[in-house]
């Protein structure tokens, strides 16, 4: 995810493409169980479902901040260093009121309709 080779943009785009998508089923299903949710475009700071306040959310300071990963300069952007994936990671961030039991039972009934 570090260069900027053809091949590797278009591998950033579909995992962007893929966030975008597995992030609106997420929060469909929240709000289809009364609960608010919402996702940020990594590439913006945005919230993509409900009206952006003046403040951007940062992926890359978030994950260094609440998760602890490790960020790096490398020029024009900050990229994390996941624990166990290293910088073959995608940052993007999921916000919800939801109790976390009803986050788990949504992701696992998400994770079992992909299997089926």
């Amino acid at each position: 995810m570090l260069s900027y080779q053809a091949e590797t943009q278009a591998e950033k785009d579909a995992k962007l493409h893929m966030f975008y998508r597995w992030g609106a089923e997420l929060v469909s299903r929240l709000c289809e169980k009364g609960y608010w949710a919402d996702i940020t475009d990594p590439m913006s700071g945005l919230a993509l479902f409900t009206n952006c306040g003046p403040s951007l959310y940062p992926d890359v300071e978030g994950a260094e901040v609440l998760l602890r990963y490790a960020p790096f300069n490398l020029g024009n952007c900050f990229v994390l260093s996941h624990p166990h994936w290293g910088t073959h990671v995608y940052p993007a961030t999921a916000f919800t009121l939801a109790p976390i039991e009803a986050v788990r039972q949504v992701l696992s009934s998400m994770q079992q309709d992909c299997h089926q």
